[in-house]
Formats: structure tokens, C-alpha cells, sequence
């Protein structure tokens, strides 16, 4: 399978991608700047892929130490029928080593090494999501408070109409039912304030959890306003993901593991030899008190004997283990083209609602200006007698709706914008990643 362009690209790419831009230019906003900022610092589901690693840094070390010699202590008690005591009690040292002569213990460590490679990759797969969460929360926050105002700035346009209707109605000019048209419109709207209101507030607490914080009010120190999206964005080639993506290259170290996985399972199949060598470098006694108090009579003991174990006979255990490991391969590769597939699909999806959206939002500014104009002349129409209200009613839904929707269609385009960003791999670094993964490893010494 060769992909040689992303579907939805409007004009031809080079290798450079939007992704090998930091999230601090590629989000050029100071108020969203900081709180990305907090939130790598903060946020618990990146303090705890940052744990994770830690953890797979362990079980590495533990694979890679059986390359190396094993020493024991050992304690031993025997009967001793031919002696007048009932038992002899014996301590000492093992010395073993096993000889990897299928590669085992090789492709063992292997297997930890890319196990901990993928963590690694958990790690900045968890770093991309949380910028690009933590931008689309803060950019519909923003398009949230848009529509209050949007709200606020009708209900009051709509208090004004209403008063009047009420004040010709006195004057019988205008109808009881004009008014009460008007005090219903006035109510209607009135009601999507507080529906507003509360959505902005869950994605306040939503952004708030995604600093690590308890819910609370998230200070906005500028009015909303356009973040422009550049017309053109470069996304680079197909291949690239392969090295940006944190998900793709996850799945890449658990093909790597699960490969190295199959080595190893054909290796325990053969008879492998443990070395050593036994080391009695202390005393042998004929009761506990001798061996443990130097003046009581004890022989003193040095013996080395080598010793050798090599299995043979599995009952199938071994044929069982190399099928486990053979389909948990397969079960990787695939998943390892799925994810490729899905990366591509990501890219794809956001480059199209990237560009459609744009066409939206440009109708949509036509739509605000023409419904705008169209209630302007119904108002100086009904004034002069021309219409009934319920004309003006029908041009102030139209004006209203069409400014939430072109409100709307700018975060769409905010979210395609930062999807593409996350879809192409972009929001993680190396240093930020080191740091993460350091401060966790200080914290788990503590």
C-alpha cells in the first residue's frame, strides 16, 4: 500500500510539514499559550504516561539483567539419620549464569526495550491529544462567549422593539397582538441565555480538568475574536507520519516487541544450559546454634561444584507458546496498518473540513449581512405602516440565527484547524517529553 498525497490537499506538498511547528506558533495566542503550558505541567493523564514509562524503564532493566550472572544465598537443612542429631544445617552462595545460546534472553530484552520505546510513545501520544484538547476547549469557550454576547446584544435590540410595539400600541397604531408577539420573541430568546451560559461554564470545568485544576472560572483577559487560520497549510507527505505520528510509531515498537516475542518462544523450545557454579563459603553444622554461633564446633566449609540444567521435554508447552506468540504478531501487524490507515484517514478528514468549512464561513458572512439588511428595512417598514410585526419577528430569528451560525462555522474551522494539527502529529517535543519523563522518574524516588 503507497500513498503518495493526502486526499483533500489543494495544491502540491514538500516533506515540510504544519506539525514540525510548535504548538506555541502554531497556536499564536498568549491566553491559550499559557494554559497549554500549565497543562503540560499539571495534567494527570500525562503525569501518569510519564509513570508508565518509568514503569517499562524497570522491566527493561530486569530483562536485561539476565544477560548477565545471577548470585543467590541459600539456607539448606538435611536429615541426618546415620547421626545422633536429627538434621544438618548448611548456608552459603550460588553463582549461575545462563548461557543464551538460542538468543532468548537476547530477544527478551529486545522485546522490554521496544515495550518501553512504545510507553515512550504513549507518552507523546498523550502530549499531542492534550494540546490539541486543551486549543479546541479554549477556542469554543471563546465561540461560546461570542454567542452570549450575540444573545445579550438581541435581547436587548429585542427590549427595545417591544417597547415600541408597547408604545404605539398605546397609542393604537400597533395591535394586543403585536405586542404580545413581541414579548414571546423577547421570552424565546431570553431562554437561550441560560442555555449559553451553562454550556460555557461545563467547558470552563472541562478545560479546567484538563490543567489538572478543580472546577472553576477560567479568566479570559480579551473579548473574542478571529484566530486566523492561514489559507494555505502545508501537511508534507504520506511518510512523514510514520516518523511524527506518536500512534503509529507506538504500534511500530509493539509490532518490534511482539516479533522479538516470537523469538523468544522459539528459543524456550530448545534445551538451554544454567551454569554455575556452588559456593559454600560459610559453615556446616550439625544444629542451628553451631552454624550461627562461631564457638560452638562447626566445620568450616569451602566447596565449588559446577552444576548444569537443560530441559527437555515441554509436554507442548513450548509448540503452545510459539503459536500464542506467532498470532499475537500477526494481531500487531495488523494493528500497526490499521493505525496507519486511521493516521491517513485523520489527515484526510481535516484537510477537507479545513477547506469546506471556509466555503461555509464565507456564505455564512453573506447570509449575517443580507438578514441584517433585511430587518433594517422590515423595521423602518413597520414604522411607516408598510408590514406587521410578525414580518420584523421573522427577519430578527433570521438576523439571530444566522449570526450563531456563523459563529459556529468559525470554531468548526478553529477545530478542523487544530485536528489537522493533532492528525498530522504535531504538539509533542523531545525536550518537553525528557522533561515530563524526569520529573515523574524524581517523583517515584520520593
Amino acid at each position: 500500500m503507497t500513498v503518495e498525497e493526502f486526499r483533500g490537499v489543494l495544491t502540491p506538498q514538500q516533506a515540510l510539514s504544519f506539525a514540525d511547528t510548535g504548538w506555541a506558533i502554531a497556536f499564536a495566542d498568549p491566553e491559550l499559550v499559557e494554559l497549554i503550558r500549565t497543562a503540560l505541567e499539571s495534567n494527570l493523564d500525562l503525569r501518569i504516561a510519564a509513570a508508565r514509562v518509568e514503569e517499562f524503564r524497570g522491566v527493561a532493566r530486569v530483562e536485561r539483567s539476565r544477560l548477565g550472572p545471577q548470585i543467590t544465598g541459600e539456607f539448606q537443612t538435611a536429615p541426618n539419620p546415620q547421626s545422633d542429631e536429627d538434621a544438618s544445617y548448611s548456608a552459603g552462595f550460588r553463582l549461575s549464569w545462563e548461557l543464551d545460546l538460542f538468543g532468548k534472553l537476547r530477544r527478551a530484552d529486545e522485546a522490554a526495550l521496544a515495550q518501553l520505546l512504545a510507553s515512550e510513545d504513549t507518552a507523546r501520544g498523550v502530549m499531542t491529544t492534550l494540546v490539541a484538547d486543551v486549543a479546541s476547549t479554549w477556542f469554543e469557550l471563546r465561540e461560546l462567549d461570542e454567542e452570549v454576547q450575540i444573545i445579550s446584544d438581541t435581547i436587548k435590540s429585542q427590549q427595545e422593539s417591544l417597547t415600541l410595539v408597547q408604545s404605539l400600541n398605546r397609542s393604537g397604531v400597533a395591535s394586543g397582538t403585536e405586542e404580545q408577539q413581541a414579548v414571546g420573541q423577547l421570552a424565546t430568546t431570553r431562554s437561550r441565555l441560560p442555555a449559553a451560559e451553562r454550556s460555557r461554564e461545563q467547558v470552563e470545568n472541562r478545560l479546567r480538568f484538563l490543567l489538572g485544576y478543580p472546577p472553576d472560572r477560567i479568566s479570559r483577559i480579551t473579548s473574542p475574536r478571529t484566530f486566523p487560520v492561514p489559507p494555505e497549510i502545508p501537511v508534507g507527505l504520506p511518510a512523514t507520519l510514520l516518523a511524527r505520528r506518536p500512534d503509529v510509531r507506538q504500534s511500530e515498537q509493539l509490532l518490534h516487541a511482539a516479533t522479538a516475542r516470537v523469538g523468544v518462544a522459539l528459543a524456550s523450545r530448545f534445551p538451554y544450559l544454567d551454569i554455575g557454579i556452588t559456593s559454600f563459603f560459610g559453615l556446616i553444622g550439625p544444629d542451628l546454634d553451631a552454624l550461627l554461633h562461631a564457638d560452638n564446633p562447626a566445620e568450616e566449609l569451602f566447596s565449588v561444584g559446577p552444576f548444569a540444567t537443560a530441559p527437555i521435554w515441554q509436554s507442548g508447552a513450548g509448540t503452545g507458546n510459539v503459536a500464542a506468540a506467532r498470532a499475537q504478531a500477526v494481531q500487531a501487524e495488523l494493528s500497526y496498518r490499521r493505525t496507519v490507515l486511521q493516521a491517513l484517514r485523520e489527515v484526510s478528514d481535516a484537510l477537507i473540513s479545513t477547506d469546506k468549512v471556509r466555503e461555509i464561513i464565507a456564505q455564512d458572512e453573506v447570509r449575517v449581512s443580507a438578514t441584517g439588511e433585511v430587518l433594517r428595512l422590515q423595521r423602518m417598514r413597520y414604522r411607516g405602516g408598510v408590514v406587521s410585526y410578525l414580518e420584523v419577528l421573522d427577519a430578527e430569528r433570521q438576523y439571530f440565527d444566522a449570526e450563531i451560525e456563523l459563529a459556529r462555522a468559525k470554531f468548526d474551522q478553529l477545530r478542523a484547524y487544530v485536528e489537522l494539527y493533532r492528525a498530522l502529529g504535531g504538539g509533542w517535543s523531545e525536550e518537553e517529553l525528557r522533561r515530563v519523563i524526569d520529573a515523574a522518574a524524581e517523583a517515584s524516588k520520593d
